[in-house]
């Protein structure tokens, strides 16, 4: 009686139990690099030059200068969202309350910056996309930001070396509000001169 309970209050308020796909959410993500290496392109500067930079205009903007960031690494990446389950589910994708950010570690370190980019101030709704047991849905990411549309945070990777990258991934409901958070395994990146 107690767990019923406290499953209806958690429904009820929108909180989501941390379950493994086999148990009571079958959606995993997956985050694939269709290319694992990539080349830095450091500007004619040392790899150190190019951090301190990078650096020191992420402290800019997160102080609320207006500056316009380089672009960020061009990826080749796919977020896949997987039913693992023996049944058919609806999940809702795309719009603005589905959001994905990436994690990168390793190598010469990493460094993130606000975009700065301006957004249209409409809301946009989720699409609801229907799985059959054992498909996926894929998203493709091509330059290595993330947040709000893709596009409000980007990510740099420092210098030469080997890399992490993690993705996490916000579903929302049918009604546009909090769903399911997934996280991917990481995947290793290499970046060279």
């Amino acid at each position: 009686m107690t767990k019923w309970f406290l499953l209806a209050v958690a429904t009820l308020f929108g909180f989501t139990a941390s379950a493994s796909a086999d148990e009571k959410n079958p959606i995993v993500l997956k985050l694939v690099a269709k290319t694992d290496k990539y080349k830095i392109d450091l500007g004619g500067r040392t790899a150190d030059e190019y951090k301190k930079g990078l650096e020191e205009a992420a402290k800019k903007s997160a102080a609320g200068e207006l500056l316009r960031p380089p672009a960020p690494p061009k990826v080749d990446l796919l977020l896949q969202i997987t039913n693992t389950g023996k049944e058919a589910v609806t999940i809702y994708v795309g719009g603005d309350p589905n959001v994905y950010t990436v994690e990168l570690t390793g190598g010469a370190g990493s460094v993130n910056m606000n975009s700065g980019l301006a957004f249209t101030a409409d809301f946009r709704l989720p699409k609801a996309v229907e799985l059959a047991a054992g498909k996926s849905y894929e998203i493709a990411v091509k330059q290595l930001s993330d947040g709000s549309r893709g596009a409000s945070r980007f990510v740099y990777w420092t210098g030469p070396g080997e890399y992490k990258l993690t993705a996490t991934y916000s579903l929302a409901d049918k009604d546009g509000g909090k769903g399911a958070v997934l996280k991917s395994a990481p995947v290793k990146i290499t970046v060279e001169k």
